[in-house]
């Protein structure tokens, strides 16, 4: 299917010309002379790749071909082009501008790794344009080129029919990608790891049984196929797991369901020499619910023949132009949320159980973790960022059933603590100090969960009292969300205020969302739900799809999601408080309407630092809240440490505020 305002760029020998770095077709990108280290010469090395294909600009997307929020080594383009190393961010590149758009949370990150040939766009901020929007001002008449496997599809055919078309801005998609041939042999491979059943006990319910679930979904919509590229969503319809991905336990793959079967395309099957015992071992699990094994590499070949001439569902925010151009003609129902992302979202009993079970874990490792660390810096050892934050995933992989970090910790003191999500490396880092704040922000994966906390802690004790009323604003915050009792369906937006009203009141405000969803024993984030929008004003809500859908998304029993408010003064500190919450059915007076009243159960047992605290800005309900809080967390977790010195460190960090 030709789609309307996209054109395809026909494969063949492009035609040598000058560039730079002596570049010519079929020959070395870069010659000796030339660092491939170096980012204008990766800018100049891509511009010449322009200039052969008649492009006026290239978009490279920080999404792989499954729209992943986290992408492997291979997929990480944009950060290989742009030395921007954040989760999220879309680059552009002209013959003579390179720009970079990325949200709140990564603008101190950006500017400090983009170098003075790249200018930075920063998101949602009163005065920058969004991408499209400088796309169809300052392209007008111009040609941009993509990798269609990599844009989503619904997104970039939007831009073009209300923004581009009118400007005369066409869009060519390129079949190589073009940062590809840039990075050359040194690209990393592509990730092709075994792949594991997960247990029924934990998983809740079997494959047979989701896809019965999912069936009755697309009956509803007389739909006869729907297609998956989301990692998440196919692993846990197929009750699979993997490691192709860092602190993700996904591993490439498509699927489509049918009405009377099912297919999922992976890599192992690209490399049967290697891979026949584990392909046999899930070709065993898969066949009882008729789930045919294919090659990743055929899916988009495959694709219109599995699908006949069925009506396809395809979820809006994932399925990429690639997708989209093969299934042809074919009729098709673009929805907001797959079944299988609403499925997965809203957590059965067994998964709750499970990640209630890897919460108490985590906790075990992070108190143990801070009861180290405080020892260390009062002997006056010096620890730093990059150390701590490996010796906390040893006391974590320590645990049962650990299987790693659900992400690269965030170990990061003082004037760093101000950056959202900062990394410390072995190479850069800075020696966590006793007398400033300690902004720790880390999560597990267990084969029966995923976790997500952070704690912001002041080991001497001595805090400005500057310091001192921003974090309480913060802790206030998180109290009113964990608190809320609420109608099902009530929405993150609706619920936002709770968190930000107490940071508001005194013009306090942070860049990031306040919640986003948790896997159970899959991504650290996920959708369809989150909590925010406060951050920004209700037009730029209103304009953009992805915030409509994740903060417009009802709550429903089941879920679970981090509550984590925050608030950072540049070159100075950084606070957050962040815990994850299940939704569970709450015993109300009145039970007013027919909707169910829900309410948030705690999971994170990890004690909320209190010399951060300033105790006089706190009501007497919220210090009863902080005590009882504190007083669960000991109970729950002492029998669990072991450790004598652990448990006196627990004592006092739960103690009733004074």
């Amino acid at each position: 299917m030709q789609m309307r305002g996209v054109k395809r760029m026909k494969l063949g020998t492009p035609q040598p010309m000058d560039c730079p770095c002596c570049f010519r077709p079929g020959d070395p990108l870069f010659c000796a002379q030339c660092s491939p280290e170096d980012s204008p010469a990766r800018l100049a090395a891509l511009r010449a790749l322009l200039k052969q294909r008649n492009l006026d600009g290239y978009l490279i997307p920080s999404e792989d071909a499954h729209s992943s929020e986290y992408v492997a080594e291979v997929d990480q383009r944009r950060a290989f082009i742009s030395g921007f190393t954040g989760s999220a961010g879309t680059a552009l590149v002209t013959q003579d501008k390179a720009l970079l758009w990325t949200d709140s949370r990564y603008f101190v990150q950006a500017a400090a790794q983009l170098g003075p040939e790249w200018t930075l766009m920063k998101q949602h901020e009163p005065g920058v344009p969004a991408i499209e929007d400088w796309v169809a001002t300052h392209m007008k008449g111009k040609v941009v080129g993509c990798d269609p496997s990599l844009m989503a599809a619904a997104r970039t055919l939007d831009w073009i029919q209300k923004k581009w078309s009118p400007q005369s801005v066409s869009l060519v998609t390129v079949p190589e990608n073009l940062v590809d041939m840039v990075w050359g042999e040194a690209q990393p491979a592509r990730p092709c790891n075994r792949i594991d059943v997960h247990p029924t006990q934990l998983a809740g319910c079997t494959v047979s049984e989701k896809l019965k679930m999912v069936r009755e979904e697309m009956a509803e919509q007389e739909v006869g196929a729907l297609v998956m590229n989301a990692l998440d969503q196919v692993a846990w319809l197929a009750n699979l797991r993997g490691s192709d991905i860092a602190c993700n336990p996904v591993f490439f793959s498509y699927a489509v369901v049918l009405p009377g079967s099912a297919v999922v395309y992976t890599q192992l099957l690209d490399d049967m020499d290697t891979h026949a015992s584990c392909v046999h071992e899930l070709e065993t699990h898969l066949e009882p619910a008729c789930v045919l094994l294919k090659p990743y590499s055929s899916f988009i070949s495959d694709l219109p023949h599995v699908v006949g001439e069925s009506k396809v569902m395809l979820e809006k925010s994932t399925c990429t132009l690639a997708m989209h151009e093969a299934l042809g003609t074919r009729e098709l129902v673009q929805v907001d949320v797959s079944p299988v992302e609403s499925m997965k979202a809203r957590k059965n009993e067994a998964e709750i159980a499970g990640i209630r079970a890897a919460s108490l874990k985590d906790s075990v490792a992070i108190v143990k973790y801070f009861c180290w660390l405080q020892e260390q810096l009062a002997r006056e050892r010096s620890v730093n960022e990059f150390d701590g934050a490996a010796y906390l995933s040893e006391l974590r992989r320590q645990q049962p059933g650990c299987v790693g970090d659900s992400f690269p910790t965030i170990s990061s003191s003082g004037a760093n603590a101000a950056i959202v999500h900062y990394h410390a490396s072995e190479k850069e880092c800075a020696p966590i100090d006793p007398a400033k704040v300690y902004l720790c922000d880390t999560g597990g994966q267990y084969t029966d969960g995923t976790t997500d906390i952070t704690r912001t802690l002041h080991f001497a004790g001595t805090p400005t009292e500057e310091e001192r009323k921003c974090y309480t604003c913060v802790l206030q915050g998180h109290i009113g969300l964990a608190q809320a009792v609420f109608p099902a369906g009530t929405t993150g937006l609706q619920l936002e205020m709770l968190a930000r009203g107490p940071l508001w009141k005194h013009g306090l405000d942070f860049g990031h969302g306040t919640g986003h969803g948790i896997g159970a024993y899959l991504n650290v984030h996920e959708g369809p739900m989150g909590i925010g929008g406060g951050s920004v004003p209700g037009s730029t809500i209103l304009g953009s799809e992805r915030m409509l859908k994740r903060y417009l998304c009802g709550f429903e029993s089941g879920m679970v999601v981090s509550n984590e408010p925050g608030f950072y003064k540049a070159g100075a500190f950084g606070f957050r408080i962040e815990s994850d919450l299940v939704t569970v059915p709450a015993e109300t007076e009145f039970k007013f309407g027919s909707r169910e009243w829900l309410k948030f159960e705690y999971l994170s047992m990890v004690p909320i630092s209190k010399e951060l605290i300033q105790p006089g800005m706190l009501s007497k309900a919220e210090v009863a809240w902080l005590d009882a809080f504190h007083q669960d967390v000991w109970d729950k977790l002492s029998p669990l440490l072991g450790d004598e010195t652990a448990k006196d460190w627990l004592l006092a960090a739960t103690s009733p505020l004074e």
